[in-house]
């Protein structure tokens, strides 16, 4: 992924990196409820703190070649939430994942934002994409099966409790 530009854009939706100008809607996501609720603290409860996530999500994605993207209004540049590639140490290929802000849950942005993340991996050559949810996201589960996604199981890390795990076959 192209680290300084849009990686995607639309009529629609831009997938950009994240910039410390985002800082203040990174924060009130990470203070959402349900991203408490199923994600869980990240510990960004400050513009400072969401700062550093920020930094540390743009090394991740340096060091990695993917990582987190900011979604937004491609026309008015209006934040609407996070959307892309985690290295979990665990599967041999990234794990999606993706968060909305309040008001562009149930829009279908977070799924169009997905099938470019999706698309995107398929033309690297990953094999597969794996994405993790709360036990009680059902909304976050919807859209993994709608995308194609379909779940394998339960998934245990030391870092958070019990989550679904969902697999996506990208390569035969």
């Amino acid at each position: 992924m192209n680290t300084n530009t849009a990686i995607f854009t639309n009529d629609k939706i831009t997938l950009r990196p994240l910039t410390f100008d985002d800082k203040h809607w990174v924060l009130a996501l990470q203070q959402d409820p349900l991203w408490l609720r199923y994600i869980g603290s990240k510990n960004v409860d400050t513009v400072d703190d969401a700062c550093d996530y920020i930094g540390k999500t743009n090394a991740q994605r340096v060091e990695w070649g993917y990582g987190l993207l900011a979604v937004e209004l491609t026309e008015t540049k209006q934040p609407l939430g996070v959307c892309g590639l985690f290295n979990r140490f665990a599967f041999e290929c990234p794990d999606l994942g993706f968060a909305m802000l309040p008001e562009a849950r149930g829009k279908g942005i977070c799924y169009e934002a997905c099938q470019c993340v999706i698309a995107w991996s398929a033309s690297k050559g990953y094999r597969f994409l794996t994405a993790m949810t709360h036990p009680e996201n059902m909304a976050s589960q919807k859209l993994l099966q709608r995308l194609g996604f379909n779940k394998q199981g339960f998934y245990f890390d030391k870092t958070f409790p019990k989550q679904h795990l969902f697999r996506l076959e990208l390569q035969p």
